[in-house]
């Protein structure tokens, strides 16, 4: 096996490597890096699922109507005997102890509806948590690649060019990765998926996602000049379907692909594209908020002037 370039998400770069910026194909030694830039993709889609689940309107609406609630219930007493406001301080500053009692029986009710929020938000971000802990053991990394990526980084292939790899400061920080779907492909109809795009979470603000997309576009037509090829077709004219998946949590993510000219095809609240498994209760949440995992798809249409576009490109 080669020996590996490990890349640690919870630490900086080495600030006395250089600053050079690279892309690479799939090498075996970058294999452990590309698993878990992959595998790094759900557990930031986790933190974005939890985040837009308390920001949810549903979530602020409960949750600013608590504490008035609560203090409403507590403090009833007080309201009742209160003819006016002057006369609601005047009996909190006589009976303060007591008034602070009151006070912090509220707590316990705040902590409850919290608790809840918890719950629910535990319950459908787990479904999320679930990936990137069976991300290797489940081998979700395989379909992520295309293959057995732990023969891959043990063989002896020099690299794969269906992922590319930014690296910076001689640690990869982005991939991109696609798979051709070989059971509905055709010499007329060619149909690629790229299967993860992700970048470090400190590196997002520069776009590294854009470049990948473009990447995966550029990679497509390569990759369907080499398949007429192989399938010695003649064919002038021909369509690539690329299809990629998004999730609705993730709208930054989504208007990049918009902006991309991709369109939504289908959604499901099926959230686990590897192992599907939704069950009623959580069916019924993602429902409620609007959870879902989008696939959107764009299609090229090519010529036989693409062969040569492509080649001077990567000349």
């Amino acid at each position: 096996m080669a020996i590996q370039k490990q890349v640690d998400l919870n630490q900086p770069l080495d600030a006395d490597k250089q600053t050079n910026l690279s892309k690479s194909a799939l090498k075996p030694e970058l294999t452990e890096a590309a698993i878990t830039l992959h595998g790094d993709h759900y557990k930031q889609s986790q933190a974005k699922l939890n985040k837009y689940i308390l920001t949810h309107p549903f979530s602020i609406f409960i949750l600013t109507l608590t504490l008035p609630i609560a203090l409403g219930y507590t403090l009833w007493d007080y309201f009742l005997i209160s003819d006016n406001l002057v006369e609601f301080w005047s009996i909190i500053n006589r009976n303060r102890n007591d008034f602070i009692y009151h006070l912090l029986a509220t707590i316990p009710i705040i902590g409850g509806v919290l608790s809840i929020f918890g719950g629910f938000t535990y319950l459908v971000g787990e479904e999320m948590g679930i990936i990137t802990n069976k991300f290797i053991g489940q081998k979700y990394c395989d379909y992520i690649f295309g293959f057995d990526i732990r023969a891959f980084a043990k063989g002896d292939k020099e690299s794969n060019e269906n992922s590319e790899i930014i690296v910076y400061r001689d640690s990869p920080i982005a991939i991109g990765t696609i798979v051709i779907d070989e059971s509905q492909s055709t010499v007329e109809n060619f149909i690629v998926k790229i299967t993860g795009i992700h970048v470090r979470k400190v590196f997002q603000k520069a776009e590294f996602d854009q470049l990948l997309i473009d990447w995966a576009v550029l990679r497509s037509r390569k990759l369907y000049q080499e398949y007429l090829k192989k399938n010695k077709s003649k064919i002038k004219e021909g369509s690539i379907v690329l299809t990629i998946d998004g999730y609705s949590f993730d709208p930054h993510f989504e208007n990049i692909l918009i902006s991309k000219g991709f369109k939504k095809l289908s959604s499901s609240f099926e959230l686990n594209p590897f192992n599907p498994g939704l069950t009623w209760y959580r069916e019924i949440l993602h429902k409620f908020f609007n959870i879902s995992r989008d696939t959107f798809g764009l299609i090229l249409i090519t010529s036989n002037e693409d062969y040569e576009l492509i080649k001077n490109i990567n000349n």
